[in-house]
């Protein structure tokens, strides 16, 4: 008779094993379980695409909406300003997708250090332009000023801002900084250079009249020294001295800024002047009510509220979709926020999660201080709403940075 014998040479193995162990009179080790981790919940990078794909959509409708009629008046049409925005949504798109096939260690090794080079080079020239412009009265070839405010390069109607570059250049070096082994960030001497390209970064970009984005890359360098593990009270330090800086930056540099506080202090005071649109956001929002006017009904793009498309694009939503379309896209942005705390948590490398934090608070940061100055809670500053306001270079990096984000999650 003849035996068949389960389990083939798996089975073999184990009794060979389970001899030889009796024979030298030890007891054969025990089997370890296998452990399976399973992931309950959405895709955190489904979670982003969508978040982003919705934001965007709303953002070419509600630019169409609050940029038609400065566009019959500058353009001689309702579509010139959106038809810009739908080519660089286009662009972004297509960078986006090129950023999440990119594996992350080119980030890192290739990437990271020639992108910071080329955002420091060109906020440099936008600097001498500055520079320049007050010391002879003329700019530099393509620097460009628009409302008084010298940040962009180009020529005609395409131009960049150099300041949307240093967002995510300035994350992939210093995460590749702060992941660097044998970096100690609880000392000085490991943050050294961590401070220094940061603190280049930013008093080169509010030289360019722009306060706001300053702000925002310091509290990524915040987020992202914190989350390399410095310690509060070096946290703290480095923070104090940013907020002196700034305030130096406010007083020394430019006047309008002061003027700005002191309409944020006190609207009634400057109504007619500094601040004059924030009070007209202010009444856009109230004007919406719970349901908002319709779409295409807001007065306020009417000439009452300037730069509506832009860093008021809030406002409009708020008066034509009312307090549920703006409650939707504060939901839209918890979403991408809370997706990108997930896709960070689930990074294997301490590269790439310094780059999933990073992204997650640039994009949270810079929507945050948004919002804030159109509600009021903030004084205005010249920030755009990531992925919703009219903006070429601000829609194309956020894409960009949307990318890298993804191309974090797909190695995970």
């Amino acid at each position: 008779m003849t035996a068949t014998r389960r389990g083939g040479a798996g089975s073999s193995t184990k009794l060979g094993r389970t001899t030889a162990a009796a024979r030298s009179g030890r007891a054969a080790p025990p089997r370890r379980p296998e452990i399976s981790v399973v992931r309950r919940g959405p895709d955190p990078s489904t979670m982003v695409v969508v978040t982003v794909a919705l934001l965007c959509g709303l953002g070419v409708v509600m630019v169409y909406s609050a940029s038609s009629v400065t566009a019959v008046r500058t353009l001689g049409h309702s579509w010139g300003i959106v038809m810009r925005q739908a080519v660089w949504l286009v662009l972004g798109v297509a960078a986006a997708y090129g950023a999440s096939r990119v594996p992350w260690r080119i980030w890192r090794d290739r990437v990271a250090l020639p992108l910071m080079l080329v955002s420091v080079a060109l906020l440099g020239y936008v600097a001498l332009g500055v520079l320049a412009q007050k010391a002879t009265g003329s700019a530099l070839p393509f620097v460009i000023s628009v409302n008084g405010a010298t940040r962009w390069v180009g020529a005609g109607s395409m131009q960049f801002q150099p300041s949307d570059l240093a967002k995510p250049a300035l994350i992939l070096w210093l995460a590749r900084l702060l992941s660097e082994k044998g970096r100690d960030v609880r000392t000085w001497e490991g943050l050294r250079p961590v401070l220094i390209w940061s603190g280049l970064t930013c008093g080169l970009v509010v030289f360019g009249d722009d306060l706001g984005t300053t702000m925002l890359l310091g509290a990524v360098t915040l987020a992202m020294v914190f989350m390399a593990g410095a310690p509060l009270p070096k946290l703290g330090a480095i923070a104090g001295v940013s907020i002196g800086l700034g305030g130096l930056a406010i007083v020394g540099l430019e006047r309008f800024r002061v003027t700005r506080i002191l309409a944020f202090l006190d609207p009634d005071k400057y109504r007619q002047g500094a601040g004059w649109q924030l009070w007209q956001s202010q009444i856009g929002l109230a004007s919406g009510g719970v349901f908002g006017t319709g779409p295409g009904l807001a007065r306020s793009k009417w000439g009452f509220l300037p730069e509506a498309h832009t860093d008021f694009i809030l406002a409009v939503i708020g008066e034509e979709l009312g307090l549920v379309g703006s409650l939707i896209v504060l939901g839209l942005f918890v979403v991408f926020m809370a997706a990108g705390c997930a896709i960070g948590m689930r990074a294997r490398t301490g590269f790439t999660r310094l780059v999933a934090f990073g992204i997650t608070t640039w994009i949270g940061v810079q929507a945050l201080i948004n919002i804030g100055v159109t509600v009021g809670t903030l004084p205005t500053k010249g920030i755009t709403l990531p992925f919703v306001s009219y903006g070429g270079s601000s829609l194309l990096m956020s894409l960009v940075g949307v990318g890298i984000l993804l191309s974090v999650a797909r190695e995970a």
